[in-house]
């Protein structure tokens, strides 16, 4: 369980450095004009940052799912009232 919540760390850590380090680029670009190649230079950063967003929460979904404990076998049933012997 320790090994999940350190690498859902790192993760939301690595999600945080790529997007401070975006916005700085994309702020830095928009005090210039931003012709069509600057836009989809934006745009591309865009969808990488959702990218690696939509993958971390998979990733950590799965591990949540995978660290579930059902159960293989479930009990039998006691025998109650109005059952036939």
């Amino acid at each position: 369980m320790s090994r999940t919540r350190a690498l859902f760390g790192l993760a939301l850590f690595l999600i945080a450095a790529v997007g401070s380090a975006a916005c700085v680029s994309v702020y830095e670009e928009s005090k210039q004009h931003c012709d069509e190649k600057c836009q989809k230079r934006a745009r591309a950063g865009e969808v990488v940052i959702v990218t690696i967003v939509l993958v971390v929460a998979l990733i950590s979904g799965l591990a949540c799912l995978g660290s579930l404990g059902t159960p293989t076998k479930f009990q039998q049933p006691a025998r109650g009232r109005g059952t036939a012997s």
